[in-house]
């Protein structure tokens, strides 16, 4: 595998991960206009809502309301460009309120992704090829380095599918398939019981249904995300089983 090259781009928003392994690969997408945007959210230590405008805050927002220190560990520019903006050592702060496999320290067992693209607020840019490249080789690097298997890579909406949609249904899953850093079922037969395969595979038994539906489909079926559990939802659901 190519070597992985890093740009330093320090935040001291992060803390300890309390002696958790690392288990977890979490992608997301920025949601701001460009990396650089991004990259200063993310490192800034005291964030004020001025700074950073945009269509997910309320027009009528105070500009010197403060708003949460967030951070990752790595973020994905648009020519590829991989910047390293908290050690793994840490805790970055990137998954938030979030379960996997009824555990609901993601931050402290995941390593955060970010992945520059303006998402859903900014009509789902598409990915560029240098970036999945990118993303390919950076988790290939990190689960050989830790010992993990492509099923541990996965969404912003599967560890909080009520709350977030990133990737998003844009997102190229398959070519990180093919890459062998992420995995994707074969269609099998349906379930009978959605609720307990989806809990199976990871997601939190206790979140909204649809939503969890939407997240699996935004995964895997991305063409049709409407939240509906018709026989090709079950036949894949089936397939992960």
């Amino acid at each position: 595998m190519e070597s992985v090259r890093f740009i330093e781009r320090p935040s001291r928003n992060f803390d300890s991960r309390g002696g958790c392994t690392i288990d977890l690969v979490v992608l997301h997408y920025t949601g701001m206009k460009d990396a650089e945007t991004a990259l200063k959210r993310l490192t800034d230590p005291a964030p004020i809502a001025g700074n950073y405008p945009g269509p997910w805050q309320d027009p009528n927002i105070d500009p010197a309301a403060m708003l949460a220190r967030v951070s990752a560990h790595y973020v994905v520019g648009g020519g590829g460009e991989i910047y390293r903006v908290v050690s793994e050592a840490e805790r970055a702060w990137h998954a938030g309120v979030s379960s996997w496999e009824g555990r609901s320290d993601t931050n402290a067992r995941a390593i955060g992704i970010e992945i520059a693209n303006g998402g859903h607020d900014y009509g789902l840019p598409a990915y560029t090829d240098a970036q999945i490249a990118a993303v390919i080789a950076l988790a290939g690097d990190i689960l050989k380095r830790n010992a993990l298997a492509p099923s541990r890579v996965v969404g912003h909406s599967d560890v909080a599918p009520a709350r977030k949609d990133d990737p998003g249904e844009h997102f190229p899953w398959q070519k990180l398939v093919e890459a062998g850093v992420a995995i994707w079922p074969k269609i099998a037969a349906p379930v009978a019981d959605a609720r307990a395969a989806f809990t199976a595979f990871g997601y939190d038994p206790n979140a909204d249904l649809d939503a969890v539906t939407r997240a699996f489909q935004r995964r895997f079926r991305q063409d049709k995300v409407d939240g509906v559990l018709d026989d090709e939802t079950l036949a894949l659901l089936g397939g992960l089983a």
